[in-house]
């Protein structure tokens, strides 16, 4: 019985073992559906092009099949048997398109052509044979200066001639295409559909031949308001904590960016680009139109969305902002490194170098010396607190904020760091301070990105600002001009009177603010118009910006200025928005002040004023009086600081003891003075940078 058993189960193993060798497991290779591409040809009598076939099976997965050809006219239209179609008739191997009818004219009409694989027959293409196309002219087009809202419809017509005759009708049709996708679309039936806003040209072809237009001929409709606001709520700000450590203050929230266009039409996932004005404090991330908001490190940071050039606004050049969304990021800055430098030349023997103090460490120490290449002139820390760039008397560096080593990035950059850009990527720098000579002052702008060096010769440049989005800087001399530099336009020279000193970007992004004896300057970004001064009770000689308040900070010979800008949200897509000012002045009553340094908190915690021949340092709070810390240990003036993300704490290098002190700002205390023996001697400590972590 046993036996029995598994003799039976031995075939009926078999058995399905043979019926799955055929049957649902068998390779699927008929033939049922066969394309022949592309839908339509268009070609001059003799003309040749390719067509390509793809045969699929039931699932629709491609099939190899080989595939054979049929003409509807074959003394018009021939087709090889690899697919190479001849507007007339080809020779016996396949080499020469005869285009010439018996009468020794050339051919034209129209035949249909398709191809068989598998048994099964593609659908016809129309193949079209006419004279030679001379021109195209697009002859429907959208109304000048007009625009379309997102995905809004425009059928454009074109007419084809050959020379003076219209020959439209014999063509076939026309290919369309567009010089910007971003911006508009165009089907081969001519039809345009809006996308992103921004202008762009539509054309169209036939052959070799394009129409031709000078003028950019479709429009996609620029954002005429973009707001920023907590998902499901209006809410324009937002308090976090670092990975929850405050149970009162989430670790990220969700925004998204809603837009109406000039048109007054919602627009839903607009393409515009969220961003952090300062991400070492918070970063956001996902997609367009909606971001996840998260806490990077206590202090504070503006998020905006905006629309420019490359992804927004293409062909137009003009940026539009979003109101600023507020961050601020409970909590006291973690331990991070302090680099300290001297641009005193070292002595015979020994190298130039950066000196990181270690916070972390009971008290902060210093740690191991970082070998320059030449003696430091200045440093700037990218937004992110990765890198920092460092200039020397060989050249521009970058330091690696993570390993403390550094790269020679070109030699030519030698001179002052006006500003780096948002993104971390280009640092522009000028040799004004050791140029006198006019005609060869020299402006470098170098991107780490691309490996690519430029150079300007702008002379005079003194100070810059980036747009918060990288889009352009404003660079300002002390002849009086201002150059407007972007990698997506031409260089721009705007003259005005006066000699600059300073330039600082307002946090949401629509003007940037110019520090002249006339008084602060304010252009507006969208079109660089020079717009009357914003107010302040002194001579502007430093800015500084607040990161998550729409405030300017200025520094004079009395104290401080705090400037604030107030726009609404409904500025009915103006350029400039439609905005006023308010002024607060911190007077100190210590006589006349020379202003050496202005920091400002990145929450506007604190405003701290370095000044030249004061041993102690002046502090001002937004909406509060001024106040003052003196050095402890005999110091005589500051020399360079920088403070951390939170605003309460201050690094700052003070001649007469040359040392590195820490003053806590939250308590008006100097209490950590750090002896460094810069170059192996007791030099002044004149270049401070805090990593922002």
């Amino acid at each position: 019985m046993q036996w029995c058993v598994t003799r039976t189960a031995i075939i009926f193993l078999l058995a399905a073992a043979m019926a799955g060798c055929g049957g649902s497991s068998a390779s699927n290779n008929t033939v049922v559906q066969v394309t022949l591409t592309p839908g339509t040809i268009s070609l001059v009598a003799g003309q040749v092009q390719a067509t390509a076939v793809s045969a699929q099976n039931s699932t629709n997965t491609p099939i190899p099949s080989p595939a054979t050809y049929n003409t509807s006219n074959p003394n018009l239209v021939t087709v090889s048997p690899a697919g190479q179609v001849c507007a007339g008739v080809w020779d016996s191997i396949f080499v020469v398109c005869n285009g010439l009818d018996a009468s020794g004219n050339q051919v034209s009409g129209t035949a249909t052509i398709t191809a068989t694989a598998g048994g099964v027959t593609s659908s016809p293409i129309t193949v079209s044979i006419h004279p030679t196309v001379t021109s195209i002219n697009v002859t429907t087009l959208p109304t000048p200066g007009s625009c379309f809202s997102n995905l809004q419809t425009f059928q454009f017509t074109a007419t084809a001639f050959h020379n003076s005759t219209d020959i439209t009708s014999q063509i076939g049709g026309f290919s369309w295409l567009t010089t910007d996708g971003t911006v508009v679309t165009v089907d081969s039936n001519g039809l345009a559909t809006a996308r992103g806003p921004g202008a762009a040209r539509v054309i169209a072809t036939v052959g070799n031949v394009t129409s031709v237009t000078t003028t950019t001929n479709f429009n996609t409709c620029l954002p005429q308001r973009i707001i920023l606001h907590v998902t499901n709520s209006l809410a324009q700000s937002q308090t976090l904590a670092v990975g929850g450590t405050d149970p009162s203050a989430p670790a990220n929230q969700t925004i998204q960016a809603d837009m109406i266009d000039v048109n007054g039409v919602p627009v839903l996932g607009a393409p515009v680009t969220v961003l952090s004005n300062n991400p070492a404090v918070a970063t956001v991330s996902g997609p367009t139109g909606s971001v996840t908001l998260t806490a990077a490190s206590p202090g504070g940071a503006g998020i905006l969305a905006v629309c420019s050039p490359p992804s927004c606004g293409n062909g137009v050049g003009i940026p539009v902002y979003s109101n600023l969304f507020s961050v601020s990021v409970t909590g006291t800055s973690p331990a991070t490194t302090v680099y300290a430098a001297t641009t005193a030349l070292p002595n015979l023997g020994t190298s130039p170098a950066l000196v990181p103090i270690d916070t972390s460490k009971t008290p902060p120490a210093a740690g191991t010396p970082i070998i320059l290449p030449g003696a430091p002139i200045s440093m700037q820390f990218a937004p992110s607190g990765i890198k920092a760039f460092v200039t020397t008397t060989s050249g521009l560096v970058s330091l690696d904020a993570f390993a403390n080593t550094i790269t020679l990035l070109a030699s030519d950059p030698v001179g002052k760091i006006l500003a780096v850009s948002p993104d971390g990527s280009k640092v522009i720098v000028s040799n004004v301070i050791f140029n006198a000579s006019v005609p060869s002052q020299r402006l470098f702008i170098f991107d780490q990105t691309a490996t690519q060096l430029q150079t300007f010769i702008l002379p005079g440049a003194v100070a810059a600002a980036f747009d918060h989005d990288s889009f352009r800087a404003y660079i300002v001399a002390d002849n009086g001009n201002v150059y407007v530099y972007s990698p997506f336009q031409t260089e721009k020279t705007l003259t005005l009177a006066g000699t600059f000193t300073d330039a600082a970007p307002l946090a949401s992004g629509p003007f940037t603010f110019l520090a002249n004896p006339s008084g602060l300057n304010v252009i507006s970004t969208c079109n660089n118009a020079i717009l009357p001064n914003a107010p302040t009770s002194q001579i502007p000689l430093l800015l500084g910006e607040v990161k998550n308040a729409n405030q300017i900070v200025t520094a004079s010979t009395a104290g401080f200025d705090v400037v604030t800008a107030t726009i609404p949200d409904a500025t009915g897509g103006q350029c400039p928005p439609p905005t006023t000012f308010a002024d607060q002045a911190i007077n100190f009553g210590l006589g006349t002040l020379n202003p050496r340094q202005l920091i400002v908190a990145s929450n506007g915690a604190h405003i701290v004023g370095l000044e030249a021949g004061l041993p102690q340092i002046l502090v001002g709070i937004p909406g509060a009086g001024p106040g003052a810390i003196p050095f402890a240990g005999g110091g005589t003036e500051a020399l360079a600081g920088d403070m951390t993300l939170d605003g309460n704490s201050l690094w700052v290098g003070v001649a007469g003891t040359n040392t590195v002190h820490h003053i806590n700002l939250a308590n008006a205390t100097d209490d950590l003075q750090l002896q460094l023996n810069l170059n192996g001697t007791n030099a002044k400590p004149d270049i401070i940078a805090v990593r922002p972590k």
